[in-house]
């Protein structure tokens, strides 16, 4: 069942009282918000949770005109003063994000001319059937009513390309901050010991390789390269290398939820013993023993 927000704004204070109610409940309840709108209240209604309508407000009917035809015609039209209108366009039958919502709404007033500070993800309309109760729109010591047209309901027949314009740029933006979250993460620096502090390895080297592979990097990939690279340059343990994933590893409390520890070791474990180290290592014990022989023993020098 749908449900509703209702507001009744006290017009000295400026306070709002919310109920939120079912369709039914609104209908039963019209006589007590009318008593409220007669003492000077102003009564308000907007979708309650999540959902897939977003208001356009404070625009002329020419606008509405060119909403309808470029394919945003409202789902419900009310004009709250004579010659004013707000707009309630499904951009959605399934529910939207509150970011998407927030974003259609500035994008749609800003393209027809409506209050842009009106355009976010929750604003309130006017209720239709009750009186404005704005100083400004007195006439003859009475109050214009708020007024419902065009009640269709429907989707607008632009709404689908819009909203995955939105969703895609949502997406860019989220990758964007995400990226400048790990690196922000990476650059703190975390106690460690010394110059074989495993930590501080690890985010030297994340901060390389999130700048060369940039947004979409595979951070699991990139826990491999570092914890493979550790490992050969023999100043690191496994535990050193399981410590650096365990600590730094870019936003691995959500991506490893509930095995962090399992995931650090394996990965440390599976690095260290991978044919590519293992040569690495190989070969480098191999020089180290050529460079004693060539050196000889201690004590004829």
């Amino acid at each position: 069942m749908a449900r509703f927000d209702v507001g009744i704004r006290e017009p000295r204070t400026g306070q709002m009282m919310n109920r939120e109610w079912s369709r039914a409940e609104v209908e039963q309840s019209a006589a007590w918000l009318k008593r409220m709108n007669a003492k000077g209240n102003d009564v308000y209604i907007r979708p309650a949770g999540d959902h897939g309508l977003v208001l356009v407000d404070d625009i002329k009917l020419e606008a509405l005109e060119r909403m309808r035809a470029d394919g945003f015609a409202s789902a419900a039209t009310i004009e709250t003063s004579p010659g004013n209108y707000q707009a309630w366009v499904k951009i959605s039958d399934k529910p939207l994000s509150a970011e998407a919502r927030r974003s259609a709404a500035r994008g749609l007033a800003k393209h027809y001319g409506g209050d842009m500070n009106s355009a976010d993800s929750r604003h309130y309309g006017r209720l239709a059937g009750f009186t404005n109760q704005k100083p400004e729109h007195t006439r003859a010591g009475r109050q214009p009513y708020v007024l419902a047209h065009d009640c269709t309901g429907k989707a607008a027949t632009a709404a689908p390309e819009y909203v995955e314009r939105i969703e895609q740029g949502l997406d860019k933006d989220e990758a964007k901050k995400e990226r400048q979250r790990r690196l922000e993460a990476l650059q703190t620096p975390k106690p460690g010991y010394g110059s074989h502090d495993p930590v501080r390895e690890y985010q030297k080297q994340a901060v390389r390789l999130l700048e060369r592979f940039g947004e979409g990097a595979d951070l699991s990939r990139v826990d491999w390269m570092i914890a493979q690279d550790m490992a050969k340059s023999g100043r690191f343990t496994v535990q050193d290398i399981e410590k650096g994933i365990r600590e730094c590893s870019p936003n691995v409390e959500s991506r490893k939820t509930g095995h962090i520890e399992e995931y650090a070791q394996r990965t440390a474990m599976n690095a260290w013993k991978s044919p590519e180290v293992q040569q690495h290592q190989y070969e480098q014990a191999q020089e180290q023993a050529r460079q004693a022989k060539r050196d000889g023993p201690s004590w004829s020098r």
